[in-house]
């Protein structure tokens, strides 16, 4: 993700982002990680994209 974020393709990456949500949540429901924790990743990535 963070090569698509430095590259400044925000078509790309917001492309990209419902797969990533989609994978994070995922994740958090196996309990590997927390779902606040995959939340927080997303928000802060979504923030990221959005500032482009």
């Amino acid at each position: 993700m963070n090569s698509i974020i430095e590259k400044k393709d925000k078509k790309e990456a917001l492309a990209f982002l419902p797969k990533l949500n989609s994978e994070l949540m995922s994740i958090a429901k196996t309990g590997i990680i927390k779902r606040q924790n995959a939340s927080r990743n997303v928000s802060r990535i979504t923030k990221k994209i959005n500032s482009l």
